[in-house]
């Protein structure tokens, strides 16, 4: 994401950005809360008129307009990668009158600016985050006969970049010819799908997974390619490539193949495997019973009272984006108080399995430096706030 601009002032806070790919568009989605304004390129159905009366029996003409909305909410579509903001025109235009409805869809390489009367240390954090980290690093491959999906593996999400499918007849008795050389075929397509759709020189790791040793087959025919190029760089990211065993060639076996323990191994340095062994860690406490792992807004809250107590909070991004703005406060306050007691604060993305492991137990959650048994004892004062 490019950051154009920033200013605040008594009334609030002005960003200007340009999204660059699915990923900043997820940004965004975290960004932009009800009661925004955000001004943008959209492009609205114009119904043609004279002195601003309608043409009877015209057919509406789609234009781009550059529009200030009132955000009313938000939706954010990964199967689509795409962010729709819903909500009511703030500036009025010749072909738009004020307060008309209007849903944008936020286009990529398009600036957006975003006015909040309030803007925390959250979203200072995500902003910078978005603009000055590179977000996806690890590449990956997850394939079977006939079917393969090569994907980046960011902070946020998994991107589908590119899918391919072929019909692999079967082998005959006898005669594999036919079913060798489609499997071929689907290979070296994949191979340079790979290829061109991965930052190999950028990205830390490549997982290729399949059943059986199908990955392996895949790997030889992209070094293949790497070596045809001549490219001394390329040649030597070759050791960035890394062999796994999945049950299935769909996404379901990436997220199978990255809590693997070989694989969390080689990838442990890398911020969404982080994450992903750190639930295995919070969820290993829980399962023994050894005190140091709760989850529960009221469970926080006390292990927040005992100084030091706190070794890691774990909160996912859809606790933080709350359209109750005393919600999202409370939340961001837990944040900052465990920062500044020296503990480790993680954002999970709710679109990555662990973020959805996580939100099913109440979305917030802690691993302590220390058990504390009587920690889940009861407490008559219930808190003022809900966890969604």
């Amino acid at each position: 994401m490019k950051l154009i601009s920033k200013s605040s002032s008594k009334e609030g806070a002005v960003v200007a950005v340009v999204p660059e790919d699915a990923d900043d568009l997820w940004t965004l989605y975290n960004i932009i809360s009800k009661g925004d304004e955000i001004t943008l390129k959209s492009y609205r159905n114009i119904k043609p008129s004279v002195n601003g009366i309608p043409i009877p029996g015209a057919q509406a003409q789609r234009k781009l307009l550059n529009l200030t909305l009132s955000v009313e909410s938000s939706t954010f579509v990964s199967s689509e990668r795409e962010l729709r903001i819903k909500g009511t025109t703030t500036v009025p235009l010749i072909d738009v009158p004020l307060s008309s409805y209007h849903t944008a869809t936020v286009m990529i390489n398009e600036q957006v600016k975003i006015f909040k009367e309030i803007w925390d240390s959250h979203d200072d954090e995500i902003i910078d985050n978005a603009c000055n980290a590179m977000k996806a690093e690890v590449g990956a491959i997850v394939l079977e006969e006939g079917v393969s999906h090569t994907c980046l593996i960011t902070d946020s999400m998994t991107i589908l970049r590119n899918k391919i499918e072929k019909s692999i007849p079967k082998k005959r008795r006898g005669d594999s010819s036919a079913h060798d050389k489609a499997l071929n075929i689907f290979l070296n397509n994949t191979a340079l799908a790979a290829l061109r759709n991965l930052d190999i020189l950028n990205l830390k790791a490549i997982v290729v997974a399949s059943p059986g040793k199908l990955q392996n087959q895949l790997i030889e025919k992209i070094f293949e390619e790497i070596n045809k190029s001549s490219d001394k760089e390329l040649i030597r990211c070759k050791s960035k490539f890394i062999s796994a065993t999945s049950s299935t060639g769909y996404l379901q076996g990436l997220e199978e193949v990255l809590k693997t323990p070989s694989i969390k191994k080689q990838l442990s340095d890398t911020k969404v495997q982080k994450n992903v062994a750190l639930f295995d860690e919070f969820s290993k406490h829980l399962n023994n019973d050894d005190y140091r792992a709760f989850y529960g807004e009221e469970e926080v809250k006390k292990a927040l009272e005992i100084g030091g107590a706190i070794k890691v909070l774990l909160i996912t991004d859809t606790l933080l984006k709350n359209d109750d703005v005393n919600k999202r406060r409370h939340y961001i306050d837990i944040v900052e108080r465990v920062k500044e007691d020296n503990g480790d604060v993680s954002i999970f993305s709710s679109l990555h399995d662990s973020g959805k492991q996580l939100d099913q137990l109440t979305g917030i959650a802690v691993i302590l430096n220390y058990p504390v048994p009587d920690l889940e004892e009861d407490d008559d004062d219930e808190s003022i706030y809900e966890s969604d």
